[in-house]
């Protein structure tokens, strides 16, 4: 059975857990307080889909408590619910475990809106997230790979892929945007590819497109569902994408 299937069965947390469990082949792992634990990738789990900047901070309180008891942290960090996933290396948000202008909740479901605020500096450009309706096998395989080779494997975007990319990059996040000049498409594409989290590469666009340039990186669009982040095709960081 597909991941997809699974989680469209999926009739609680405790099945939608399962259904990523049998579609990864986790062999050893503990659920417990955090959702799924292996010695490799931590997981927190919901049943209603869920902004993944929201679970990456529950999880991670779960991560600062182990590392202040001084035990051992994974890898990697993922959060999966019953529509997307999302994975990161741990190593990213090691910085703010130390941060003393965090304020923490006491417990992992304490940590919301307001606490992924806090964290989003630290890793909302490290985070790749996957749409499990059109990203199921590309993100099975970057767990598989992440495990195996202790990184996120990306694929460079090539003269072959770019048409491939620019596609499926109108399709999830152009058609967003409310463009109604389809030409204008391609500029606000290669201007997101092209934007490394941080900063712009294109600054000499047209004063027309600016409002649609920036619906892609405002704010409360981000801690909604950042719409660069969408497609798993896509990952703002120096013209390089995930497996398509």
């Amino acid at each position: 059975m597909s991941l997809l299937s699974g989680l469209k069965k999926a009739k609680t947390e405790e099945d939608v857990k399962d259904a990523y469990i049998a579609a990864l082949g986790l062999k050893s792992y503990f659920k417990g307080l955090v959702d799924i634990q292996t010695e490799e990738i931590w997981f927190e789990a919901k049943d209603a889909p869920t902004p993944p900047i929201i679970m990456f901070g529950q999880l991670l309180v779960y991560v600062r408590a182990a590392h202040k008891r001084g035990e051992a942290i994974p890898a990697f960090l993922a959060v999966i619910d019953r529509e997307k996933a999302a994975i990161m290396p741990t190593e990213k948000a090691l910085p703010l475990l130390d941060d003393k202008a965090i304020v923490w909740p006491k417990k992992g479901s304490g940590a919301g809106k307001e606490f992924a605020a806090q964290i989003a500096p630290y890793v909302q450009t490290h985070i790749v997230e996957y749409e499990i309706e059109h990203d199921e096998a590309a993100f099975i395989k970057a767990v598989k790979d992440a495990i195996k080779e202790r990184r996120i494997i990306r694929t460079p975007i090539t003269p072959d892929n770019l048409r491939q990319v620019f596609d499926r990059w109108v399709d999830m996040v152009g058609s967003e945007l409310g463009v109604r000049n389809e030409a204008d498409y391609a500029v606000l594409f290669f201007a997101d590819i092209m934007h490394d989290g941080q900063n712009e590469a294109m600054t000499n666009l047209p004063a027309r497109l600016f409002r649609y340039y920036f619906n892609l990186y405002q704010y409360n669009e981000f801690l909604k569902e950042p719409l660069h982040k969408k497609m798993a095709a896509t990952v703002i960081h120096s013209g390089h994408i995930l497996d398509i």
